[in-house]
């Protein structure tokens, strides 16, 4: 009996509600068993968060320090966090509950981007790789700025759509577009401002039409409101930040230079490794493989496919050749967060070039199983049942889950009495036990560490990489009471227990 893929489409709210499960089901368990990150950052970020919402009560006009010196984050990661810090009444779970909801709403405008493009089966598509890719699962699972960055990247090919779409695009789809890339950019700046050069090129060489005035103008105006911040902060600060980016651009880099082909080379590799990360679980000849199916996809089949099917491979291979170029003389160190949203484009290209094939062939079978294949691959379930038997894992010392350990063993010490804290962490500043010590311990135990006491606890947390700071730290500190218990904990977290005579 021949059987149809495309009958199955007809159920596509069943097969979206499944993708999404899925997507949940590689989620949600790091967040309920609080086995999520609590970085410094994350830490820099709760505090900020008590200020606004229990403190000062004053909304910021820029935000925390970006990776170049004296130039800082807009403020919106904050404002966008605030509802949801206030819901969860200061619990960071409930931040990193707000971070998987970030990664669902992905997957689910990841669909209808599809749908948009090329129905029902390119948007099942990309959902479901979305839904599993480890790269989206792991964004989704950390609480960090730049990694809701995808998500506002797959609304921004939505209103792109809207625009490639319509022979006279309105100019509220240009406003919209604006606040879009210009929130990206106030999300991770050497990321949204490469996208921001990649999808202006894409408007002007895939529309293939001059841009009408009133369109730029609503375009600048939308980023404008998410640049406004700044400006202001600019403003009143005599350009610091414009000072210091100009600084860095025309500085040399401390590093060893490289030579423009070797530098060409590394980018190369930095993008086919996160594209294996992304669809091939690592494996390098399975990328290569993908990589190839892609390009023959559309060399063959390009031509006879539809006008917006070929707008978005321009527009998504442009994207990519302009992280390619701008990385490439961009002779700075480059971070993985620097490339956070493309993956978007990889599972875009992947996707538009197996439907590109549903297209020609007419029916969805081997299309259809070319994506079952891809997500089986991805979801690895393999991997998934060994977990199963395997003991609870425990993390290391920036685990969430250890970090309430130690405080709690903390306060089950103190038995109610007043005490001190320290605490020696790499980062140097434990902006994540401050947290603790502020919002963690008075709700439970109902008070705070003390500035003068007697009784004190000395929180150590392991210092891998360059394990003498923590010698000297504790030399300096040698004095300071009598040792007279230490508890080391399975993460490698050491408290000790001191009194001063």
């Amino acid at each position: 009996m021949k059987i149809h893929f495309s009958a199955f489409l007809k159920k596509q709210s069943l097969f979206l509600i499944l993708v999404i499960l899925v997507g949940l089901y590689l989620r949600l368990p790091g967040v309920f068993g609080n086995y999520f990150a609590f970085t410094y950052d994350v830490g820099r970020d709760m505090l900020a968060l008590w200020n606004i919402a229990f403190g000062t009560h004053k909304l910021l006009l820029i935000g925390f320090t970006t990776g170049l010196p004296g130039v800082f984050y807009g403020p919106w990661w904050y404002y966008m966090l605030l509802p949801f810090y206030i819901l969860s009444l200061g619990n960071p779970q409930g931040i990193a509950v707000t971070m998987v909801l970030v990664g669902v709403a992905a997957i689910i405008c990841g669909f209808f981007l599809g749908k948009k493009i090329g129905g029902n089966f390119l948007g099942i598509s990309l959902a479901s790789l979305i839904a599993v890719s480890p790269v989206f699962v792991g964004l989704s699972s950390q609480i960090w700025n730049p990694y809701i960055s995808p998500l506002f990247l797959v609304l921004t090919l939505l209103i792109l759509h809207k625009i490639y779409s319509e022979e006279k695009s309105r100019k509220r789809y240009f406003f919209v577009l604006g606040f879009l890339i210009a929130l990206i950019i106030d999300l991770e700046i050497v990321f949204g401002f490469l996208l921001a050069i990649g999808l202006i090129l894409s408007l002007l060489l895939v529309k293939n039409k001059k841009l009408q005035w009133k369109s730029l103008i609503s375009f600048i105006i939308g980023a404008l409101i998410i640049f406004s911040p700044r400006i202001i902060f600019e403003l009143r600060h005599h350009f610091l930040m414009t000072t210091a980016f100009m600084k860095f651009l025309i500085s040399g880099d401390s590093s060893k230079r490289l030579s423009l082909v070797e530098t060409f080379i590394n980018r190369i590799n930095m993008i086919f490794n996160q594209f294996n990360s992304t669809l091939a679980l690592d494996n390098k000849f399975l990328g290569v493989i993908i990589i190839l199916f892609i390009a023959i996809a559309i060399v063959v089949l390009y031509k006879k496919t539809s006008k917006i099917n070929k707008q978005f491979i321009k527009t998504s291979l442009i994207v990519l050749l302009t992280f390619i170029s701008g990385l490439t003389f961009f002779r700075h160190d480059i971070w993985p967060y620097y490339l956070v949203g493309l993956p978007v484009f990889y599972l875009l290209l992947v996707c538009l070039s197996i439907n590109l094939i549903a297209e020609r062939a007419k029916n969805y079978i081997i299309p259809g199983i070319i994506i079952i294949v891809l997500f089986l691959i991805n979801l690895n379930p393999i991997s998934i049942v060994s977990n199963l038997n395997k003991p609870a894992w425990v993390g290391d010392a920036s685990v969430y889950k250890n970090q309430l350990q130690v405080v709690d063993y903390v306060y089950g010490q103190a038995k109610g009495r007043a005490f001190k804290e320290q605490v020696y962490t790499p980062p140097v500043y434990d902006y994540t036990y401050q947290y603790l010590f502020k919002w963690y311990g008075p709700n439970k135990y109902h008070y705070a560490p003390s500035s003068s006491s007697h009784l004190a606890f000395f929180i150590l947390e392991p210092d891998l990489q360059y394990p003498f700071r923590l010698t000297d730290w504790l030399k300096i500190r040698e004095k300071d009471g009598k040792i007279i218990k230490s508890e080391k904990f399975k993460s490698g977290i050491v408290v000790q227990t001191r009194i001063n005579q």
